[in-house]
């Protein structure tokens, strides 16, 4: 299964708020613009300082508790909306997964859990989600306020990020995000439709789907051949035994 239940419902959220399934290749602007609160801004060779910049000339005070450097992507999220930044130099195929990925996070990290705790606590713990007052005693004994994102909440998609680098917690938070994120770009359903994995050399089959996911789907080359693998893997069709020792 590519997507445990919440994922997938998220998913499917996403679309129903659309109102429409884009065609493939997506892009997700404008499904993005009716389905959720959401402005997307492209910046030229993103950094952090410009993100800051272009918030302090409309008026924001924001500073990112970090160093700036270059990203692909930057989320930055208050009050139940959200400012998605992509590298506007970065080609089509990357800002593709850059975007996805940034709305994947806006739904798992923020907007799921914010809505749970409005639902659980009331519309008055907003100002507290929001870091607008400190939360009442009982408020902080709250197991769901513990699980959800006080304030500003920022994600940043790096250059070179490396998968070893990240702890635990981290690479699971960033692993679903690429998988509700390729769902929305190519959905495992939609893929299969098209491959054709009957060749019994998996090279072969491992050409077939990244082929597709480059050319129908739109996915940066990377980002095809590891998810590409990843399904073939689902799907029973993956290595066989010799020829992973081969």
């Amino acid at each position: 299964m590519w997507l445990d239940n919440a994922s997938q419902g998220l998913v499917d959220e996403f679309w129903r708020k659309s109102g429409v399934e884009e065609p493939f290749p997506r892009n997700l602007e404008r499904p993005l613009a009716f389905a959720l609160p959401i402005a997307l801004v492209r910046l030229p060779r993103l950094r952090l300082r410009d993100v800051e910049t272009w918030l302090q000339r409309r008026g924001a005070r924001f500073k990112f508790n970090c160093q700036s450097r270059a990203v692909r992507g930057c989320l930055i999220a208050f009050r139940g909306q959200g400012l998605i930044f992509v590298d506007g130099t970065d080609p089509d195929d990357e800002r593709r997964f850059t975007t996805a990925h940034e709305i994947s996070h806006f739904l798992a990290d923020y907007w799921r859990p914010r809505e749970w705790a409005l639902m659980k606590l009331g519309a008055k713990i907003a100002d507290v989600v929001d870091g607008l007052r400190n939360p009442t005693v009982s408020e902080r004994l709250h197991a769901v306020l513990g699980s959800t994102p006080i304030g500003v909440h920022t994600d940043l998609m790096e250059r070179d990020m490396r998968l070893d680098d990240l702890s635990g917690t981290l690479w699971s938070i960033e692993d679903r995000a690429d998988r509700i994120g390729l769902a929305l770009l190519a959905p495992p359903d939609a893929v299969f439709e098209l491959a054709d994995l009957s060749p019994r050399v998996y090279g072969e089959r491992e050409a077939e789907l990244t082929g597709i996911l480059r050319g129908h789907f739109g996915l940066p080359a990377a980002v095809a051949r590891s998810y590409g693998h990843v399904l073939l893997g689902l799907s029973g069709k993956g290595p066989s035994w010799l020829e992973m020792v081969g």
